[in-house]
């Protein structure tokens, strides 16, 4: 199964200047120039599925996937967490898809697919940690697809969301501090250090804080990761106050 399609990006500034850490360059995880996924990792307009519910002013997009929207996302894990916002409360069948890019022919080949009866949507943030028996090639790009089931009769009625991240090679100083570390709250500074956002953001949604000033912390950091994903005040308040869901799909 292919996926076939071009991709543009821009790096960004990162917005971690408020907190107590020292900033770190991202040129330590070099990424080429192409351009970003057409649905810029939300669904397209504001209805959702449904068409007579009632859509508030300034309502975020029904489907967000908690990846940077101006920027390809890069992780150190062969085995990551992928995580998405999902906005309406009536449940949908949902699936997800990940691919893989392959070098040559640029196009798209499917790596993984969730479409399981039990595998539905949920208000506020799904996090799906991969199966432990899917491992990504360090140095490959990736395409993550979600997709909400609004009419299983006519697919082109669905909402769609994708991204892209690519696997990176680890720091021997970061895997050094990283085996030292066993809090997932250290380990989420550590990333936002090295200029690993997207792994900061996955570990920062476990909320294990241990202390009301790491929560504190972590709050902070939250917000500047959140504010990788969206611009928009509104929508990074409902991102902040999101329900946590963590899913487990073999």
């Amino acid at each position: 199964m292919k996926y076939n399609r071009a991709f543009t990006c821009s790096l960004i500034s990162i917005f971690l200047w408020f907190l107590l850490i020292p900033s770190a360059s991202l040129g330590k995880q070099k990424i080429q120039d192409e351009p970003p996924p057409r649905t810029n990792g939300r669904s397209a307009g504001s209805r959702g599925c449904s068409s007579n519910s009632r859509i508030l002013q300034n309502a975020p997009p029904a489907l967000i996937l908690l990846s940077p929207n101006k920027k390809r996302a890069t992780t150190i894990s062969s085995n990551p967490i992928f995580a998405w916002f999902v906005r309406d409360t009536q449940t949908r069948k949902m699936q997800f898809r990940l691919y893989q890019k392959d070098r040559a022919t640029k196009e798209y080949e499917l790596v993984k697919e969730i479409k399981d009866k039990d595998f539905e949507s949920k208000a506020g943030i799904m996090v799906l940690p991969l199966p432990k028996t899917v491992k990504l090639a360090r140095g490959k790009k990736y395409l993550w697809q979600v997709e909400l089931v609004c009419d299983r009769n006519r697919p082109s009625a669905n909402l769609f969301a994708e991204a892209e991240i690519e696997i990176a090679t680890m720091q021997p100083t970061l895997k050094n501090k990283l085996n030292q570390t066993a809090n997932p709250d250290d380990k989420a500074m550590l990333f936002a250090k090295h200029g690993l956002e997207y792994d900061a953001l996955m570990s920062v949604l476990a909320e294990n804080k241990t202390s009301v000033a790491m929560k504190r912390r972590m709050n902070k950091l939250k917000v500047a990761l959140l504010n990788q994903i969206t611009s928009e005040p509104s929508e990074l308040k409902t991102l902040q106050s999101s329900r946590i869901h963590w899913m487990k799909m073999e």
